[in-house]
C-alpha cells in the first residue's frame, strides 16, 4: 500500500532508500551539461524555509517516490502563481503500484493550497513520464533547448 503525504527536505534526506532513488533518478533523468545529479540538502532546506519549496513523499512503508515544487510570481503574468515541478520521481519497482498519479494528483492539490494557477512539470524528451502526462490531463506547451555554457 502506498501512502502520500507532505513531508520535509529532512524526512527525505533520512530516508534509508533515499541513496537507491537518486541513482535511479540521476540514470533516468540526467541532463549531461549540467553533471551528475547531486542533490543539495542545504539548499533544498533554505528553500524550504522561505516558504517556495515544497515536498511530497509517496511511502509503502519505505520512501518510493517524491515531488518537489517551487511555487512563485510569474512577473510576466501579472504576479500570477504557479508551481513548478523540480523533481519528481517514483522508483522503478513502485510504478506499477499507481504510486506516480497519486504522487502527481497530490502535487496538484498542494499547488492549489499554495494558491498556484498552473502546476508545470518537465519531463525527459521520450521519457515514460512524456507519455504519461498527456493521458494525465497535461498539454504541452513549451519545449525547453538547453545549451552548455561551460
Amino acid at each position: 500500500m502506498i501512502e502520500i503525504h507532505p513531508c520535509t527536505v529532512t524526512d527525505i534526506e533520512q530516508a534509508d532508500t533515499l541513496q537507491q532513488l537518486l541513482a535511479n533518478y540521476g540514470r533516468e533523468s540526467c541532463i549531461p551539461e549540467l553533471g551528475e545529479a547531486s542533490a543539495n540538502f542545504d539548499m533544498y532546506r533554505a528553500m524550504e524555509g522561505t516558504g517556495l519549496l515544497h515536498v511530497i513523499g509517496a511511502f509503502g512503508p519505505e520512501l518510493v517516490g517524491f515531488a518537489v515544487l517551487i511555487a512563485y510570481g510569474l512577473p510576466h503574468y501579472g504576479g500570477r502563481m504557479v508551481c513548478s515541478m523540480e523533481s519528481f520521481f517514483v522508483a522503478p519497482e513502485a510504478r506499477r503500484s499507481g504510486a506516480g498519479l497519486k504522487l502527481l494528483r497530490a502535487a496538484e492539490s498542494r499547488a492549489r493550497e499554495l494558491g498556484a494557477s498552473a502546476l508545470m512539470v518537465s519531463s525527459p524528451v521520450g521519457g515514460r513520464l512524456a507519455k504519461v502526462l498527456p493521458r494525465s490531463g497535461y498539454r504541452e506547451t513549451n519545449r525547453i533547448f538547453l545549451r552548455g555554457l561551460a
